[in-house]
């Protein structure tokens, strides 16, 4: 876990929670990856516990903030930020695999259907 310094510009850019508005600590935000002049930041709001990942640019100019609400964790984000690259191959097995019946998927039987008896027109007149 790598904190944010102190006095650090990255955490003014995005200092309130999207969400409840509520004031960013310092302690809040870490530093997933850092290059040059810009950061992935993870920061936990407090109050209402939703998490945002940002991207910080700070230039001579000024600084750019690029964030979302996210429901992954700072380890998630790390884990996924550490892991390979996603390739051609992996997209089409992950939408192959939305187009399959689950039972398919899971490479189980699907349960079997009960018949149902067909009741004529007449006898549901008659009862």
């Amino acid at each position: 876990m790598k904190p944010l310094p102190s006095g650090n510009d990255s955490l003014r850019l995005m200092s309130f929670c999207p969400l409840c508005e509520t004031k960013y600590a310092p302690a809040q935000a870490r530093v997933l990856s850092e290059q040059d002049d810009t950061r992935l930041i993870h920061a936990t709001c407090k109050k209402c516990g939703s998490a945002t990942l940002a991207l910080v640019v700070e230039g001579e100019a000024g600084g750019s903030t690029v964030g979302l609400v996210t429901d992954l964790s700072y380890d998630d984000v790390l884990r996924f930020h550490r892991g390979g690259r996603v390739s051609t191959d992996d997209v089409i097995e992950a939408h192959e695999g939305l187009e399959a019946p689950l039972a398919e998927v899971l490479h189980i039987s699907p349960p079997k259907r009960r018949s149902r008896a067909k009741v004529s027109v007449a006898s549901r007149r008659a009862a």
